[in-house]
C-alpha cells in the first residue's frame, strides 16, 4: 500500500468525536485545505497483520467503487488512508446529525416531514440498487440530515464489511451490526440471503420509527425481535394515529415474501409519497 497511497492521503487534523459503534468511531476532522470532513476510523486487527492488510484492500477497492457514486442523496465519499493499524475512511460531513438523533431531540415526526424524507431515502436507494448496491443496514442511525433538509444515507457496507471479513463466526457478525436486529428483513434473519428488497423492507422500519420513535419489535431483547422477524407471526401495525396511506406504506414494506414486496421505484409513485409533492 506504499507510495501510491501516499498520494491519496488527506492532509487533515483531528477533532471532536461524532459518533462511536463497534465498527470504530467517526471523528471531525479539518483539512489543510481548510474543510471540514467526517473521519470514520476503523482499527485492524495487528495480530493478524497479513490477513489485515488484504482485508484493508478489499475495503478501498470498495471505496473506490463507492467514490464513483455522485447522487445528492448519497454521503460522498472522499478517499481513504492507512495509519499504522488505523483504516481512515473520509466522508462529507454532515452537520444535521441522524434521523436517529433527530427523534431523541424532537420527538416523533409529522407525516408532512415523514413523507419528505422517505421520499429522498428512496431515490438514493432506487440509485444504490441501480447501480447494484444494496445498503444492507438501512435505519435512523444510518440517514443523514443536511441542515436544509436534504437527506444523506450513509455507512453501506464499507467499514462493517472490515468487521465481518475480520470476524470468525456469527455471532461477531452480528455484533458488527451493531446487535441492531430491529430493521432487518426476514429472508437475511433466516439467512437465506440479502437482496435489494432487503433494503426496502428497512426502509417500512425506518418509517415506522420516523413515526413512533423507534422501530418495529422494539419492545422486545433482540434474539426474541429476530424470532418473531422470522416466524411469520404478524408484523407490528403503526397506531390509529397514523394516516390509512402512511399505514399502507409500511405495510407494503413489511412485506414478508420479498418477490411480492415493491421496489425502492414502485414506492416512489405510492400516495404516501405523492401526496406530499402535491401539497408542496
Amino acid at each position: 500500500v506504499g507510495s501510491q497511497e501516499e498520494e491519496q492521503v488527506i492532509q487533515w487534523k483531528k477533532g471532536n468525536l461524532l459518533g462511536k459503534g463497534a465498527y470504530g468511531k467517526v471523528c471531525c476532522g479539518l483539512t489543510s485545505r481548510g474543510e471540514l470532513i467526517a473521519v470514520k476510523q476503523v482499527e485492524l486487527n495487528t495480530a493478524h497483520w497479513e490477513k489485515a492488510e488484504q482485508e484493508y484492500q478489499r475495503l478501498r477497492d470498495e471505496v473506490d467503487l463507492l467514490q464513483t457514486l455522485r447522487h445528492r442523496n448519497i454521503v460522498r465519499f472522499l478517499g481513504t488512508s492507512l495509519e499504522g493499524n488505523v483504516v481512515n475512511i473520509f466522508m462529507q460531513f454532515i452537520p444535521g446529525g441522524t434521523l436517529a438523533s433527530l427523534l431523541a431531540r424532537f420527538g416523533v415526526l409529522e407525516e408532512g416531514v415523514v413523507s419528505r424524507y422517505t421520499r429522498q431515502i428512496l431515490i438514493g436507494v432506487e440509485y444504490l440498487h441501480n447501480n447494484n448496491i444494496i445498503h444492507r443496514d438501512l435505519k435512523g442511525n444510518n440517514i443523514m440530515l443536511m441542515p436544509n433538509g436534504v437527506i444523506k444515507l450513509i455507512d453501506f457496507g464499507c467499514a462493517r464489511r472490515v468487521c465481518e471479513r475480520l470476524s470468525v463466526s456469527n455471532s461477531q457478525v452480528l455484533k458488527s451490526m451493531r446487535g441492531t436486529p430491529y430493521w432487518m428483513a426476514p429472508e437475511v434473519v433466516s439467512e437465506s440471503g440479502y437482496g435489494v428488497k432487503s433494503d426496502v423492507w428497512s426502509v417500512g422500519c425506518t418509517v415506522f420509527e420516523m413515526l413512533t420513535g423507534k422501530p418495529p419489535w422494539a419492545d422486545m431483547a433482540p434474539m426474541a425481535a429476530i424470532f418473531h422477524i422470522g416466524s411469520g407471526k404478524e408484523v407490528p401495525e403503526l397506531p390509529d394515529t397514523a394516516s390509512p396511506p402512511a399505514h399502507n406504506f409500511v405495510h407494503a414494506c413489511l412485506t414478508r415474501n420479498p418477490a411480492q414486496r415493491p421496489s425502492a421505484t414502485q414506492l416512489l409513485k405510492h400516495s404516501f409519497i405523492l401526496r406530499r409533492q402535491e401539497e408542496d
